[in-house]
């Protein structure tokens, strides 16, 4: 009695496999992406003057930071206030410290898992609110930096999803 055979079932098996390869690359890669654009755009919205609140913007991987660090001191702030957002002098030395973690976190290798983006500076809830400085100072960043980053990482992954 003559047996049925299935002729290029192991190819379709090698091209399905393969397909599922190349979808988690790409969601890997875009993971990564959005990761590092929520990073860029929360901190460019964040007003510096000490540079403790920019230091402290720390990513993990399903936790959360419980630590605060302190700022890198690299001379005198300036008249922060009277400043574009990002040319304040302890800036770059500040993000460049917090992006460690970024770096360390691995979304390009494993994208599943949850990534936590914390920040436990004591001023962030005052710069969130759009209360500090205070008077006789303004505020930078009156909208906040947290509120906005989120429409803006929501817009993003509406209008492009998680392949892109």
């Amino acid at each position: 009695m003559p047996q049925a055979q299935l002729v290029g079932k192991d190819r379709a098996r090698k091209d399905a496999l393969a397909s599922i390869d190349d979808l988690e690359r790409r969601f890997a890669r875009n993971v990564n992406a959005l990761i590092h654009e929520i990073d860029n755009h929360i901190k460019a919205l964040t007003p510096v003057n000490t540079g403790q609140a920019v230091r402290n913007y720390i990513w993990m991987r399903d936790a959360t930071n419980s630590i605060v660090f302190d700022a890198i001191d690299n001379g005198p702030p300036g008249p922060t206030n009277s400043m574009s957002l990002g040319e304040e002098p302890r800036r770059a030395v500040n993000e460049a410290a917090a992006a460690a973690s970024l770096s360390s976190l691995g979304a390009a290798a494993n994208p599943f898992g949850e990534f936590v983006l914390a920040n436990n500076a004591p001023d962030i809830k005052g710069l969130e609110l759009g209360t500090l400085p205070g008077p006789p100072l303004r505020s930078r960043s009156p909208q906040g930096m947290f509120g906005i980053t989120e429409s803006y990482f929501n817009t993003l992954v509406a209008a492009k999803g998680m392949f892109r």
